[in-house]
């Protein structure tokens, strides 16, 4: 229990605060012109960032393990706790024993997490942030310039008054008619507010005139101008299409990132059908047009070599017209299967990508805690100093091999199996050859005695020659 207690408190800190900086990184200022000036309520936004941050977190479970595991154990054989521990009888790997059972534990729940919670957490994050994205700015109109964001609306002020309402020198073109400025509206001042509901822009205008060339909608005929003018008008202008509108959850579905390791599985299969459908489709092709060099007339095998033989100039000619049209087709067949061929393929790569990860993410909680606590017990340094340089450091190796491999699987240039657990199995070397070192009180790390052994080999050559004198 001492070593499970010391090592629950550095998990969460880290776990928190490597999810937070991801989560800015990821979302936030990645996103942030996609949020910005278009009136999302703080609910929405709210919504968003706890879906995204906890879609984050499992991604950050196994950099929290590494460097909690190096604090811990580095922190226990700093003061001694380790060597004592030792020296009672216990051997390393009954010291970890509670914390491989821990490790254990986290492993189940990052895969029931990424399992069953992740793609609900996607679904929601992904679908919010597209409709945002879509989400038209809000309505923000500047001084002598024409806003031209509205529908068939396009508004220019003179002057906008500090209050952010009252208005001067308004001019208005309505293009309702699709006909140009046929209808325009002028007026000295004015005031803008928008709806109780918010769903429109209501526009008081005061002194003013409106001007309207009306046309025959049969013979686009031009009738004499329609002036009014008028001392007051309030004129409403659809908002809706700058509103939050929530899209249909089920058109992103189809993503492997929404989906659990059975569903991704069922996709595969699916994926594997379509791609041996189009290679029997083309093996179809090949061998009724290609193997075959005999076609039935009469009820007789005729030999195609010897029909042609029998045809006059000018139908030999037809005939060879007829064989190069009938080869462009053939090759336009084989080109469209292969691109969708080739589709397939990308596509299956990414959904093997998934599958895998889900699993070697959770695998990760445990090979990395093997990398970790034997690296802590070595280095002998607890806190936030050196082990988080070391953690930082592994995890990035960790990260970069990856997604390295990762690209490599989705351009099909290794297959994903391959590319998701070579990473693991080179750190599960790294983690058994650091735990053999623990178990052995390495001074892998000890500086002092890398100096004193280069001391001892200059030293010998000079301790030889003065023995000879």
């Amino acid at each position: 229990m001492l070593l499970i207690r010391s090592f629950l408190p550095p998990f969460l800190i880290t776990l928190f605060v490597s999810t937070f900086l991801f989560f800015l990184v990821e979302i936030v200022i990645t996103y942030l012109d996609d949020f910005l000036g278009k009136g999302i309520s703080f609910w929405v936004l709210f919504q968003l960032f706890s879906y995204a941050f906890l879609g984050i977190m499992p991604k950050c479970i196994p950099l929290a393990i590494l460097l909690a595991s190096i604090m811990t154990l580095g922190n226990l054989a700093e003061n001694y706790e380790l060597a004592a521990m030792k020296s009672s009888g216990l051997s390393l790997f009954r010291i970890f024993y509670p914390l491989v059972i821990l490790m254990i534990i986290l492993a189940f729940l990052t895969f029931a997490f990424n399992n069953f919670l992740l793609p609900k957490l996607m679904l929601e994050s992904q679908s919010l942030l597209f409709d945002i994205r879509q989400t038209k700015p809000s309505v923000s109109i500047k001084e002598k310039v024409f806003y031209n964001q509205i529908e068939n609306v396009s508004i220019r002020v003179e002057k906008k008054y500090p209050d952010g309402h009252s208005l001067k020198g308004i001019l208005i073109y309505d293009h309702s008619y699709g006909t140009g400025n046929n209808v325009q509206l002028y007026a000295d001042s004015g005031y803008m507010f928008t709806s109780s509901d918010t769903n429109y822009l209501v526009i008081k205008l005061f002194n003013g005139s409106r001007y309207e060339n009306i046309q025959n909608e049969n013979i686009y005929r031009t009738f004499p101008l329609s002036i009014m003018h008028f001392k007051e008008m309030e004129i409403n202008i659809d908002l809706t299409g700058f509103k939050l509108k929530r899209t249909d959850k089920e058109l992103f579905k189809q993503n492997h990132e929404m989906m659990n390791v059975w569903q991704i599985a069922e996709e595969i299969d699916s994926i594997n059908k379509n791609i041996h459908l189009h290679h029997q489709s083309i093996y179809d092709q090949l061998k009724r047009y290609f193997f075959s060099q005999q076609f039935i007339t009469n009820n007789k095998c005729v030999s195609i070599d010897s029909a042609v033989k029998k045809l006059s100039p000018p139908e030999k000619q037809l005939f060879n017209e007829m064989k190069l049209n009938h080869w462009r087709s053939i090759n336009a067949f084989l080109e469209s299967e292969i691109l969708s061929i080739d589709a397939q393929k990308s596509r299956l790569a990414e959904y093997q990508v998934a599958w895998h990860e889900r699993l070697v993410v959770s695998l990760a909680c445990i090979i990395l805690f093997f990398v970790g606590a034997p690296l802590g017990s070595i280095i002998r340094k607890g806190g936030l100093g050196l082990p988080v340089v070391v953690a930082t450091l592994f995890f990035i190796l960790y990260m970069i091999l990856t997604d390295t491999l990762r690209s490599m699987a989705l351009g099909l240039l290794l297959p994903p199996y391959v590319a998701m657990w070579l990473p693991l199995f080179v750190f599960l070397l790294i983690g058994i050859f650091l735990t053999y070192k623990a178990a052995n009180d390495s001074v892998l790390f000890d500086l002092n005695w890398y100096i004193e052994k280069i001391k001892s080999l200059f030293a010998k050559p000079f301790d030889s020659k003065s023995a000879n004198s």
